[in-house]
């Protein structure tokens, strides 16, 4: 299996949260990003993943995206794709819709875009996976399979669009005390037929992905731990027209649909446990570090090219060795470009030292 090569060469940003105007330009291998917090370490990591995925992964919404003095941002980023250059320009103006352009030419549907330049951020809201609700893990699953297949974009967002159609005509039946057996079996027969595919996907996504999480983790962590990942759904054990079937009259007393796929989740254990009860914070960054490498690995082996790694102060909390060992990784040719921030200029100059690292860029922001 031959990998091609992606990297990003080029970004300017214009009016993107605390940037007003600024350019940078990368090194293909390592960058390492360093300043003070405060300074747009994060910031530039969240630009060059909304590059890739034409969204913020720290802000749920583009209203909050432009700096404070400003109804407007731009992004303007040079990509390298299998050495074919590539030109993605985003433009956002408040109450006005959001214009991408490739290489000049408006992308209509994002669905179209969206894993092109497959991406893989770990930052340390990713605790959230760990200690938030299910839907933060389903945002996981949806964000990665969304750049593996258009098929399960398409039908992810077909599913939520149906959802919210027939929980609004389940609210309508309850309070005009009326129904319509005929337009429910239209929602219904829709809903299902995108559940299905979404459903696919995610259990074969986890069965793949648990294999490489488990190696990934004793590969940082070496001890007699035992880790793993569930993927918990009602789809698992019936199909979802007899589950539709089932909580109809649920589903009416509720006005909405309480089962489906959109209440799937993800249960992570360690020793047999549940993670966020007993796992230390260096235990959950390191199930997290390991969850992230393997969604990196099969973006890989899906896209054919390496994704772009985003790294955002993943050394806190972190001892030594774990430090080491997951530098080490990140610098194996199994990994393409790496962005790296962190907050001592000395740290990571002895890093590059210790592992006679060649090719690499550093970037200081502020003064430091």
């Amino acid at each position: 299996m031959s990998i091609g090569s992606f990297h990003l060469r080029h970004i300017k940003l214009t009016n993107f949260k605390n940037y007003t105007t600024r350019e940078f330009s990368f090194s293909d291998k390592l960058n390492f990003i360093v300043g003070n917090n405060g300074q747009g370490k994060t910031n530039l990591l969240d630009a060059i993943y909304y590059s890739c995925l034409t969204k913020s992964y720290l802000s749920t919404n583009d209203l909050y995206v432009p700096n404070f003095d400003s109804n407007f941002f731009r992004i303007e980023t040079n990509f390298s794709l299998n050495s074919d250059k590539q030109l993605v320009e985003i433009k956002y103006l408040k109450q006005e819709k959001k214009e991408i352009k490739l290489n000049s030419s408006v992308i209509e549907k994002q669905s179209t875009y969206i894993g092109r330049f497959p991406c893989v951020i770990i930052t340390p809201d990713d605790n959230s996976l760990i200690l938030g609700h299910g839907e933060v893990r389903r945002r996981f699953l949806d964000f990665t399979l969304s750049q593996f297949s258009s098929e399960y974009l398409s039908n992810l967002m077909t599913y939520n669009k149906i959802l919210a159609q027939r929980n609004a005509l389940l609210k309508s039946f309850y309070d005009h005390r009326s129904f319509d057996r005929a337009l429910l079996d239209v929602y219904n027969t829709s809903l299902i037929a995108s559940a299905r595919v979404i459903h696919r996907y995610r259990l074969d996504f986890i069965q793949q992905l648990t294999p490489i999480f488990d190696t990934f983790y004793r590969q940082i962590f070496e001890g007699y731990e035992t880790s793993s990942i569930t993927y918990d759904s009602e789809l698992n054990n019936i199909d979802i027209e007899d589950l539709i079937i089932k909580n109809e009259d649920q589903d009416r007393k509720a006005q909405r649909t309480t089962q489906g796929v959109h209440t799937d989740d993800l249960t992570f254990l360690l020793n047999g446990y549940p993670l966020k009860k007993i796992g230390s914070q260096g235990q959950q960054k390191t199930f997290l570090l390991s969850l992230k490498l393997a969604q990196f690995e099969l973006l890989k082996k899906e896209k054919l090219v390496y994704p772009v790694l985003l790294l955002d102060d993943i050394f806190d909390k972190l001892d030594a060795d774990r430090v080491s060992k997951i530098f080490k990784l990140i610098h194996q040719e199994a990994f393409g470009q790496v962005f790296i921030t962190h907050t001592e200029t000395s740290n990571i100059e002895s890093l590059i030292t210790d592992n006679q690292i060649i090719n690499y860029n550093i970037i200081k922001l502020g003064s430091i």
